[in-house]
């Protein structure tokens, strides 16, 4: 699997309820938990910028220039680089999207790159919460003014060196960050998250070497807060009740990221009653309950479900099966002979999940930056104190309201017969496994 960011292509057909223009910012929704936990900021745009796409992951097959790129090769006067630049700069400047999550995987280097050169253009000079910059700034914001995301465990395309939970190994976990600080120009991360634990070895290396790195490195300073993400929502559950038992101040991680788990085809976030407080608790609860009782602050990513919920095909990698993919294509087929953008009501539905405060999305230019920003504007004058389905009434046209209604039909929708038999997700635990298999199969030739 590449990365769990999509990119949004287009608008909805529909007039929005709330006038935007190309200057309006995202609105904010409160972020933190714990009023206390003064690691995370209060509130966050309602969307991030997902910055896989600033990378060769979404490059085309024509797009020789892009697809060259190397975080070795890579330089900020490059045509597309300068073109990635500038789309961060107008989505920090003129739409508000203040957070950017990226990764050493994403282009295996290139992202953080490209987002290091944004960052030049942004933040001020001399400013006192970042006053170590290795490159010259141009810019005239405070480090403090933005939100910066990145992640380790998770770095190289060849399979045999792409996962790396050590301590101290090949990439290790507190090299990996000094590097990103490095490739950024910053002298800290916001959220330094546990990439894909699904695929680590075993728990143990976790709990034993990652997880204490990722301690070290806030120690340092290099992190305020520690998040984690990947797929299955049971290997991050295990994950926060162990540290939660093992290690001495309880809470470890402030942030879980979560994706494609919150979008038309799959709201196990909230639905799935399958989570245990505690190892030895009989109370069961969703996944978005539990976080919220143990204090982990919750952000979604790929509302549009890696390219499933949109009018092309899923890239090659996706893991979801066929019959998933059949009925995307159906619920595609249906918005567009109601006028309707698959995509855009995907992204709207999404956002009306009041619990979640930040939705990550990939937009890989101008155009894309304001196809999202426009439609998270809708929500700039929402009522937030009524259920979930009232806040939709508030944001949605008649024409997309009747035509989500038919969407989420239970008995005749697109999705009826995935939700009945269960094939509404894949298993991120397989998916893993099935690496693994690939990867021995590959030392054994």
């Amino acid at each position: 699997m590449a990365t769990h960011q999509t990119t949004v292509t287009t608008q909805s057909t529909q007039e929005a309820k709330v006038p935007t223009s190309k200057t309006d910012k995202v609105p904010k929704r409160e972020y933190r938990i714990h009023h206390s936990n003064h690691r995370l900021p209060s509130h966050l745009p309602i969307i991030g910028l997902g910055c896989s796409s600033f990378s060769t992951f979404f490059c085309s097959e024509d797009d020789n220039d892009a697809a060259a790129l190397t975080v070795d090769t890579i330089a900020k006067d490059h045509p597309v680089v300068r073109d990635w630049i500038e789309t961060i700069r107008h989505a920090v400047l003129d739409r508000g999207i203040y957070l950017l999550d990226t990764a050493p995987w994403y282009g295996h280097g290139t992202s953080e790159k490209v987002v290091g050169y944004a960052l030049d253009t942004l933040l001020l000079s001399g400013s006192d919460d970042d006053s170590n910059p290795t490159r010259p700034r141009t810019g005239s914001l405070s480090r403090s003014n933005l939100i910066i995301n990145t992640k380790v465990g998770r770095y190289e395309a060849d399979p045999l060196k792409q996962f790396d939970f050590s301590y101290k190994c090949v990439h290790t976990t507190i090299n990996s960050v000094s590097r990103s600080i490095l490739r950024m120009n910053c002298d800290y991360i916001d959220v330094l998250q546990l990439h894909d634990p699904e695929f680590a070895p075993n728990i143990t290396i976790l709990l034993n070497e990652t997880i204490p790195a990722l301690s070290e490195c806030q120690k340092r300073g290099w992190a305020k807060a520690i998040g984690i993400t990947g797929y299955p929502l049971e290997v991050q559950h295990e994950i926060l009740v162990k540290c939660s038992e093992q290690f001495d101040n309880g809470l470890v991680f402030d942030q879980s990221l979560v994706y494609c788990h919150s979008n038309l085809h799959d709201m196990s976030l909230f639905n799935d009653n399958c989570f245990e407080l505690t190892t030895d608790s009989s109370e069961k609860v969703s996944f978005a309950q539990f976080c919220q009782e143990k204090g982990i602050n919750l952000m979604c990513a790929a509302p549009l479900s890696m390219g499933l919920l949109t009018n092309s095909s899923p890239p090659d990698w996706h893991p979801a099966s066929c019959a998933l993919k059949e009925a995307c294509a159906k619920a595609a087929g249906l918005c567009v002979s109601k006028g309707v953008d698959i995509s855009s009501l995907a992204m709207l539905y999404c956002l009306s999940q009041s619990k979640i405060s930040c939705t990550l999305i990939g937009m890989k230019d101008v155009r894309e930056v304001d196809a999202a920003a426009d439609l998270a504007a809708r929500f700039q004058c929402v009522d937030y104190n009524v259920q979930d389905d009232s806040i939709l009434e508030q944001v949605l046209t008649v024409l997309e309201k009747e035509t989500l209604e038919q969407l989420l039909d239970r008995e005749h929708g697109p999705f009826a017969n995935v939700w009945r038999n269960g094939d509404y997700r894949w298993n991120g635990k397989v998916e893993a496994e099935k690496f693994w298999r690939t990867v021995d199969e590959k030392m054994k030739s």
